[in-house]
């Protein structure tokens, strides 16, 4: 309780803005087409330094910017290697940061976006490639010899070694990667394992041995796990994923040094729906249950955010209706993290650091109406370090609401609705369901739901049956059920927020991408008259085509592929009566760029209203601001416009 009253002291004090009733001002669309200004904070295990990326520019690649935590302002140093773009941090011990950029090149006139790895030594500001080269590599350029030293990126941390690190290295095209341990200070390195075409995705141990990996059973048809006691061990199979089969497994890693006979794995559980967390004795078989809920799938582990912990396991997560969830079990952790969220109301709670002493915590918390924000605890006291958007602030978000249903066939559905602050409804709603579809929307902050509703829209984000993470019957409910029974489910949604008087029924609209573009293609062929106007993201068109495009793997056409099947939208192109905008990157490679296009002739054959973005370079998402400003003043434009709000 003393945890709890301190916390709530210190916020009120420093966290909390004074909140006005009036409507938010809508944010320029420049600051919606930009990435977040903060992310990847980090302390040092001995709590004196943080180190994360800023951008600071409009559209600008992120520095990485180094601080100590007893005078922010006056230590800060921002650092930015020429030629190379920082995308992740992590801090390897007291003095040294591992720093994982990515190197722009060009493959056939396109650009493609290779990995990069180095340590940086925070005392002298020098660089170390954790990749290596013939010549002594210098971080600080960008030329061809960057190029040719293959593409390299960390593994595993090594908690009772601090000045080496696991380093996965691609040193040939087509090759698998070898793996090294690899000093930190000056690059030197000693080999660990020599990758083969035979064994994949490796899971470490604490002591950097690879004691986990998924071989391929040709014979079966089925991705084979295995785990082995010790590097001198045989591989033992502790589990498999056939692929007639949609049970669900997955190795986690070794967690107890004290017995290593144990792998920790998710599972199905034995005849059931849902999935738990065991561990097997790979010796024997022998699996035992160790975390699960009575609703809803177990997800993974909690490691512990002390560095000198290793892989010390601290709680369980599971995924639930609001989102995923932490379940924290060991007893020091287990009260900070329940006061943290009680003296963080209606936001997700990150443990994300611990110093060595135990007397430092960074935590990040994050929610709906909450971007991103860094603090420090420290002696029961909580004090604010750098929030992750100086423009996109509480003020101008929306509140988002957990929304169940029951669709048209009786099968509950879950779902988000974002309600535009401080207006009265009921308003005008857009569907917005996610891509995949084997994935799910989660409660939280969202980019594009909050900028809607910045505009005034209500957004909804239905998680429909074929969503994943929410029991096997619900996700396999999906299959074959593309355009009908899982397009009911956003239909049958959004009837529900009319019925409740959240939505207008003369103002709704969909929008989606990728799968979600799916969706959207086949709400405007319906001609059921539910929406007014239409918005396709790099949306599927063709089932035809998209099945064709992973016949390359013979599991893939046994596991996936057999439960893609329901609607092709280009056959019914011709209904469409409503007005349309498509966007779609040409250089898309998950759902090619041949959907659109295809699609956007047989509308332009019916003589139906649309619009069409093609951006050029693009992949399958939008990833830039630039990419973003060639179709978010047309999205904005379109709903004001064309849809009759």
């Amino acid at each position: 309780m003393l945890i709890i009253r301190t916390l709530f002291a210190a916020l009120i004090l420093c966290s909390f803005p004074f909140v006005t009733l009036a409507q938010p001002a809508q944010l320029p669309v420049e600051v919606w087409a930009d990435s977040l200004q903060v992310r990847d904070l980090d302390m040092s295990p001995d709590a004196q330094r943080m180190a994360m990326l800023m951008r600071r520019e409009r559209g600008a690649d992120p520095d990485l910017i180094v601080f100590d935590t007893d005078d922010i302002q006056g230590s800060l140093q921002a650092i930015q290697p020429e030629g190379l773009i920082p995308i992740g941090l992590r801090w390897a011990n007291d003095d040294f940061l591992i720093v994982n950029f990515i190197f722009e090149d060009e493959n056939k006139g396109r650009p493609v976006y290779l990995s990069r790895t180095a340590s940086y030594e925070v005392t002298t500001g020098e660089w170390t490639s954790l990749v290596r080269t013939k010549m002594r590599a210098d971080i600080r350029t960008g030329d061809r010899m960057m190029n040719r030293l293959g593409i390299g990126r960390v593994v595993s941390v090594l908690p009772d070694e601090r000045d080496y690190v696991l380093v996965a290295h691609t040193e040939e095209r087509g090759k698998p990667p070898n793996y090294y341990k690899v000093n930190l200070e000056n690059g030197q390195r000693s080999l660990v394992l020599k990758g083969n075409t035979r064994l994949q995705d490796y899971v470490w141990d604490r002591d950097g041995n690879a004691r986990g990996a998924a071989d391929y059973d040709e014979s079966d048809v089925a991705i084979v796990y295995l785990a082995r006691v010790s590097p001198e061990d045989d591989w033992k199979e502790i589990g498999r994923q056939r692929s007639d089969s949609r049970d669900r497994f997955a190795l986690l890693g070794f967690f107890d040094p004290e017995q290593p006979h144990l792998a920790t794995v998710r599972s199905d559980e034995p005849g059931g729906d849902l999935t738990g967390i065991y561990t097997v004795d790979i010796r024997t078989g022998e699996r035992e249950l160790v975390f699960k809920t009575e609703r809803y799938d177990a997800i993974d582990v909690v490691r512990s955010p002390r560095l000198a912990d290793g892989t010390k396991v601290v709680g369980y997560t599971y995924s639930n209706d609001k989102g995923y969830q932490r379940y924290y079990v060991d007893e020091t952790y287990a009260p900070l993290y329940r006061g943290l969220q009680q003296a963080f109301p209606d936001r997700d709670v990150r443990i994300e650091r611990v110093s060595e002493d135990g007397k430092t915590t960074l935590v990040y918390t994050t929610g709906p109406q909450a971007p991103g924000q860094w603090y420090l605890v420290k002696d029961g006291k909580v004090a604010p370090v750098i929030g992750a958007s100086t423009e996109i602030v509480g003020e101008s978000l929306s509140p988002v609401e957990v929304f169940t249903y029951e669709a048209r066939d009786g099968l509950e559905v879950s779902g988000y609705v974002t309600i535009p602050a401080n207006m009265k409804g009921p308003h005008p709603t857009i569907a917005m369901p996610h891509g995949g579809p084997w994935v799910r929307d989660t409660y939280g902050y969202d980019r594009w739901a909050q900028m809607l509703a910045n505009r005034g829209y209500a957004v909804f984000q239905p998680n429909y049956r074929g969503s994943t993470d929410l029991g096997k019957s619900f996700w396999m409910a999906g299959d074959r059920k593309w355009g009908q029974e899982m397009q009911n489910d956003i239909e049958d949604g959004i009837q529900a927020l009319v019925e409740d008087g959240i939505a207008d029924p003369k103002k709704l609209a969909i929008f989606g991408w990728s799968y979600g573009g799916y969706a959207a293609f086949v709400a405007a062929t319906r001609n059921n008259d539910l929406f007014n106007c239409v918005v396709s993201g790099a949306g599927v068109s063709d089932l035809t085509r998209i099945r064709r495009g992973i016949s390359g793997s013979r599991f893939l056409r046994r596991y996936q592929k057999p439960t893609i099947a329901g609607v092709s939208p280009l056959d019914l192109a011709g209904k469409v009566s409503v007005p349309m905008l498509i966007v779609h990157g040409d250089y898309d490679q998950t759902v090619p760029v041949e959907h659109s296009r295809r699609f956007v002739e047989g509308l332009e054959q019916a003589g139906a209203d649309h619009q069409y973005i093609e951006i050029e370079d693009m992949g399958h998402s939008p990833q830039f601001f630039e990419q973003n400003m060639q179709w978010f003043p047309e999205l904005f434009d379109f709903f004001d416009t064309k849809c009759g709000f």
